[in-house]
């Protein structure tokens, strides 16, 4: 009798145990709970204390609207120029539409990381492996803006997307840092080949220069030598006009000084020829070799004196 009555007990202490956690439910900070009445979507519950009626309605699931990272795993891809390459993914999403979240899609977070991994494939294939390895950041936006909208559709929203780590093989490692080498020696070729160039073109510029420089010194110098020439012939023309001016004046002033002494003389006519025939005398016993006489020869012969002497020099 004893049992039975404690068995009661613990019957009814279960029964209102189930029923307490039936009627009141709990919602943490951060997340909501669905309820569905025999089945059918009723609304959710926002983080507090709540009471349900027991049997009519249930709570199906607990959603959490947190951000949540995932680790996609590494997946393969081809590259534009033909090459396998190892590519893993991390995601940060989280719920924006619990009611889609929950009944548009079995799972999900399975859908997006389906898409994610397609897009990725599609976003490699676009690219060389040049282009994949040093442009992850370009790869992150491109992936994003493909599936947003996507996922959208499933109650999610995605908050960030970030390539990790891509590998690639051995061989193709090789293969690259072979055509990495060629290439930086081909740059190292193209930039001596600039710099004898450009070496060149400098020492034909400076010779070019010098010359024009010579040339022009060349002509100010010449310029400078014919002015002075010009000045200096001026200047002895200047000099031997002035001379001859000088002369000529000087010998103005003696003729007419010798004629106004010989105006002012009282010598006749026939004295004048006789001063004249004496020094012409002079003359033409002196040692030169020019005689200077008039140009009429027949004046002369019209003087008495130069006749006589004319004749005595004929006759001996």
């Amino acid at each position: 009798m004893v049992i039975v009555q404690m068995i009661l007990v613990i019957f009814v202490l279960a029964m209102v145990v189930w029923l307490l956690s039936s009627i009141a439910v709990v919602v943490h900070q951060g997340e909501v709970k669905v309820v569905e009445s025999f089945g059918r979507f009723v609304k959710t519950l926002d983080p507090g204390l709540h009471f349900l009626i027991p049997i009519l309605y249930t709570v199906r699931q607990r959603v959490s609207l947190k951000q949540v990272p995932l680790e996609i795993p590494p997946q393969s891809a081809i590259t534009r120029d033909n090459v396998i390459v190892q590519i893993d993914e991390a995601i940060k999403y989280h719920v924006t539409d619990v009611r889609a979240f929950v009944y548009d899609n079995e799972d999900s977070v399975t859908a997006m990381i389906q898409d994610a991994q397609s897009n990725l494939r599609g976003i490699i294939g676009k690219m060389d492996l040049n282009e994949v390895l040093n442009g992850t950041e370009e790869i992150n936006v491109a992936l994003y803006e493909s599936i947003k909208d996507i996922t959208a559709g499933y109650g999610l929203a995605i908050d960030r997307i970030n390539i990790g780590e891509i590998v690639v093989s051995d061989e193709i490692i090789n293969s690259m840092n072979k055509l990495i080498t060629a290439s930086r020696d081909k740059e190292s070729m193209i930039t001596l080949s600039e710099g004898r160039k450009r070496s060149v073109i400098l020492d034909s510029e400076a010779s070019a220069s010098e010359m024009e420089i010579d040339a022009e010194a060349r002509a100010k110098q010449t310029k400078i030598d014919s002015e002075a020439r010009a000045a200096r012939m001026k200047i002895d023309a200047a000099a031997e006009a002035e001379k001859i001016r000088v002369i000529t004046e000087a010998e103005q002033n003696r003729i007419r000084t010798l004629n106004e002494a010989i105006n002012s003389s009282s010598l006749t006519p026939e004295a004048l020829q006789y001063l004249g025939l004496e020094a012409f005398k002079e003359v033409v016993n002196s040692s030169t070799n020019t005689v200077i006489i008039p140009s009429n020869m027949t004046e002369l012969g019209n003087v008495p004196v130069m006749k006589t002497l004319w004749d005595t020099t004929e006759s001996k």
